[in-house]
C-alpha cells in the first residue's frame, strides 16, 4: 500500500513539474523570441514524419484519380465545354450591346430640334432589288407613323415614310431613284433638288444651271422647301462637278452622309414644328397616313357615280328610239 501511495504521489509531483515548466516555456516564448529557432529545427526535423504519416492518405488519393471512369471525365469535359461556350456566347452579347449602346447615344445627340417629337426605330429588313434602295423599320401606325414623315440618323438624312402598316413602315432611302429631296448650299446658299440613282452611295444634283456657285466638298443641307423635311438637316457632300458647253446643266455628283447599308437603328420625328397634345398626334399622323386612301375612296365613289348616270341614261335612250320605232310600224300597217 505505501509503494503504491508513493508511486501516486510521484507521479502527481512529476505532472506538477511538468506543468510549470509548460506554463514556463509558454510564458518565455510569448514574452520573447528564445525558443522561436528552437521550434523552426524541431518543426524541420518532424517534417518528413508528417510526411511519412499522411502517405497513406495521398497515395490513397492518387490512385483513385488514377482509375477514375473514363464516362466521367467525358461528361466533366462536356459540362466544362458548354459553360465555355456559354461564357463566350455570352460575352459575344455584351459586345452587340455596347455597340447598341453606343448607337443610341449617338442617335440621343443627332441634330433634331427642341420641342420635336422623336421615335426610335430599328432596321428590320432591307428591300432585296438592287436597284431600289428601301428599308423596314419596326415602327408603324401604333407608333403614329404617317407616310412622308422624315428619318434620320445622327450623321444626317436617311429618307422618309414611304408606306405605313400597323407594326411597321417602308422607308424610302435618298439614294432611291424615286426619290427626290430639296437641298441648300450650306456656303453658297444655291438652292437645288437632289435624286437618287439607284448607287449605294451616290445621288444626283439636278437642274443647275453652270454658273451656279457650287463646288467640290461642298454640304448640301435640307432647304425646308415642300415641307416634307424639315431645313437645316446634313444630307450629302458634293464629290464632282461636271461643267459642259453642250449642256446647258451642270452635272453634280454628290454623297450621302449616312452609309445606309451599315446603319442599324434610325430616328423618326415630326417634320412640323408646331406643339401639341397627345391627341392631336394621333389625328394628325392618322389624317396624313389615310390621306391617299381616302383620295382613292373619292376617286372611286366619282367613278361609281358616273357609270351610274350613264346607266340612267341609257333606258330613256331606248325608250326614244321605241317611240321613233312605233310610229313608222303604225304606218306600214296602214299602208298595208
Amino acid at each position: 500500500m505505501k509503494n503504491s501511495d508513493q508511486h501516486k504521489s510521484y507521479i502527481h509531483y512529476r505532472f506538477a513539474i511538468v506543468l510549470a515548466l509548460s506554463i514556463a516555456v509558454m510564458a518565455l516564448d510569448v514574452r520573447s523570441k528564445l525558443l522561436s529557432d528552437f521550434r523552426y529545427y524541431v518543426e524541420s526535423a518532424l517534417y518528413p514524419v508528417l510526411v511519412f504519416a499522411d502517405s497513406p492518405h495521398s497515395v490513397s488519393r492518387l490512385v483513385t484519380n488514377q482509375f477514375k471512369s473514363h464516362s466521367e471525365l467525358l461528361k466533366e469535359n462536356e459540362k466544362l465545354s458548354t459553360e465555355n461556350f456559354m461564357q463566350r456566347a455570352d460575352i459575344l452579347k455584351l459586345k452587340d450591346l455596347e455597340s447598341e449602346n453606343e448607337a443610341l447615344r449617338r442617335l440621343l445627340n443627332s441634330p433634331v430640334r427642341k420641342n420635336t417629337r422623336r421615335l426610335f426605330a430599328e432596321v428590320i429588313d432591307v428591300d432585296v432589288d438592287p436597284f431600289l434602295r428601301r428599308i423596314i423599320v419596326n415602327r408603324g401606325s401604333n407608333a403614329d407613323v404617317y407616310v412622308g414623315m422624315p428619318v434620320i440618323t445622327d450623321v444626317g438624312l436617311v429618307g422618309q415614310v414611304m408606306n405605313v402598316n400597323y407594326s411597321y413602315s417602308r422607308v424610302l432611302v435618298l439614294t432611291d431613284p424615286n426619290c427626290s429631296v430639296p437641298v441648300i448650299d450650306a456656303r453658297s446658299n444655291v438652292r437645288a433638288i437632289s435624286t437618287g440613282t439607284g448607287a449605294l452611295a451616290e445621288i444626283e444634283i439636278n437642274n443647275v444651271p453652270r454658273s451656279a456657285d457650287i463646288k467640290t466638298g461642298d454640304l448640301l443641307l435640307t432647304s425646308g422647301i415642300g415641307g416634307v423635311y424639315p431645313r437645316g438637316y446634313p444630307v450629302a457632300t458634293v464629290t464632282s462637278v461636271g461643267i459642259s458647253d453642250s449642256q446647258p446643266f451642270a452635272v453634280i455628283k454628290a454623297k450621302p452622309l449616312v452609309d445606309t447599308d451599315k446603319m442599324r437603328f434610325v430616328l423618326m420625328f415630326w417634320g412640323n414644328d408646331e406643339a401639341f397634345d397627345e391627341e392631336d398626334f394621333q389625328s394628325k399622323a392618322k389624317d396624313r397616313t389615310d390621306n391617299k386612301v381616302i383620295l382613292h375612296q373619292e376617286k372611286v365613289k366619282n367613278l361609281i357615280e358616273t357609270l351610274s348616270v350613264k346607266d340612267h341614261k341609257k333606258p330613256k335612250d331606248n325608250e326614244k328610239e321605241d317611240s321613233k320605232a312605233t310610229p313608222a310600224k303604225k304606218e306600214v300597217t296602214e299602208h298595208d
